[in-house]
C-alpha cells in the first residue's frame, strides 16, 4: 500500500481514486461499513480506493490537549491495507491546516479525486464549517454519505465507546468496534516487583493509546504470531504508592524475557478495581485469586 504524508503544501494532482474521509479513531463498526463502501465503489466505477486520515485530533490540536487514540495511525494503516486501500494519506494537522476555509480544502485535497466517502457528522475546515452538504454541491466529485449506525438503539462512535471503556464495560466495547478493545505497544523494563512476588509481569509502552478503566482485565496477548492468556493490570499500584499509571500484563504459562519485543493486548473483561493492601502477603493472596479466577475463565471460553 501507498503511504503519503501530506501537509498544508501538499495539492493533490489528478487522481483516479475514490476516498474514504475522516479521523477515524477506533476503526469501529460504522468505520468499517464506510471502508468497505468505499472499496465497493471504487470497484464498481473501476477506480482505486484512498484513505485520508489525520495526523491527531484537531479539537485537541486547537485545544493544545494531549489526545489518548482509541486506534493509532499504524493501527489505521494495518486495518486499511488488510481491507484492500491502494493508498493511505496522512494530513498533518497544524495551524495552518485547521484555520483553512473549507474551500481551500476542497481545491487542495479533495478535487482531483473521483468521489469521496464520508460519515454523515464529517466536518472540516475553518471552525468546521465544511460539511457534508457542502461536499455534496461539489460538481467536481461525487459524495456518498454513510448514514448514522446504531447498536442497542444508540449511535455506534468513537465518544461511546471510550466511555464504554473508562465504565470497564468491556463487552460493549468490543461489540461496537466490532472486535476486543486493543493496545499494542513494546515492552520496557518496570520496577520488577512482580517476579519478586512470584508474578513476573511485562511492562507495556501504550503511548498515546487510551487506557481503560484502571484496575485488573482479563486479556488475550498476541506475541510473535502467538496468542496467550493474561491477567492485565492498570493503574499507579497503590500498593506500593507508586506515581504514575501503568500497563502490566502477567501472562500466563510463558515465562521468556520479552524487553524490546512488540505485542498487543486484547482486552476481554474487566475483573476488578485496584486495592491498596496494608501488607505483601494479602496482596499475593489476592493475584492468587485473580489467576485461579481467569484460568476458569479462560477454560469456559475454549
Amino acid at each position: 500500500m501507498n503511504v503519503q504524508i501530506l501537509d498544508v503544501n501538499t495539492k493533490l494532482d489528478d487522481r483516479n481514486e475514490v476516498l474514504a474521509l475522516g479521523f477515524f479513531d477506533g476503526m469501529h463498526r460504522a468505520h468499517v461499513t464506510l471502508l468497505q463502501e468505499t472499496i465497493r465503489l471504487a470497484k464498481e466505477q473501476g477506480h482505486k480506493p484512498a484513505m485520508m486520515t489525520f495526523s491527531t485530533h484537531v479539537l485537541s490540536f486547537l485545544k493544545k490537549q494531549p489526545f489518548h487514540h482509541l486506534t493509532s495511525l499504524s493501527d489505521k494503516q494495518r486495518v486499511a491495507e488488510a481491507l484492500g486501500f491502494d493508498t493511505f494519506y496522512v494530513l498533518e494537522v497544524s495551524d495552518a491546516i485547521v484555520k483553512m476555509p473549507p474551500e481551500t480544502f476542497i481545491e487542495q485535497f479533495l478535487n482531483k479525486m473521483k468521489a469521496i466517502v464520508v460519515g454523515f457528522d464529517f466536518t472540516f475546515g475553518r471552525f468546521g464549517a465544511g460539511n457534508v452538504e457542502l461536499l455534496r454541491r461539489q460538481p467536481q466529485f461525487s459524495t456518498l454519505v454513510i448514514e448514522e449506525r446504531v447498536l442497542y438503539k444508540a449511535k455506534i462512535g468513537s465518544t461511546r465507546i471510550r466511555e464504554a471503556l473508562k465504565e470497564g464495560k468491556m463487552g460493549l466495547a468490543a461489540h461496537l468496534l466490532g472486535h476486543p478493545y486493543v493496545i499494542s505497544g513494546t515492552v520496557v523494563r518496570g520496577k520488577g516487583r512482580g517476579k519478586a512476588l512470584g508474578f513476573p509481569t511485562a511492562n507495556i509502552d501504550y503511548d498515546g493509546y487510551l487506557l481503560p478503566k484502571s484496575g485488573v482485565h482479563w486479556a488475550d496477548v498476541v506475541l510473535e504470531g502467538k496468542t496467550f492468556h493474561a491477567l492485565v493490570n492498570i493503574g499507579n499500584n497503590p500498593t506500593f504508592m507508586d506515581e504514575g499509571v501503568s500497563l502490566e500484563a502477567y501472562i500466563l504459562d510463558h515465562s521468556a524475557n520479552l524487553y524490546g519485543k512488540s505485542l498487543a493486548i486484547h482486552f476481554r473483561r474487566y475483573q476488578r478495581p485496584e486495592i491498596a493492601y496494608s501488607n505483601i502477603g494479602d496482596l499475593i493472596e489476592q493475584m492468587k485469586e485473580d489467576e485461579r479466577l481467569a484460568r476458569a475463565y479462560f477454560a469456559k471460553e475454549r
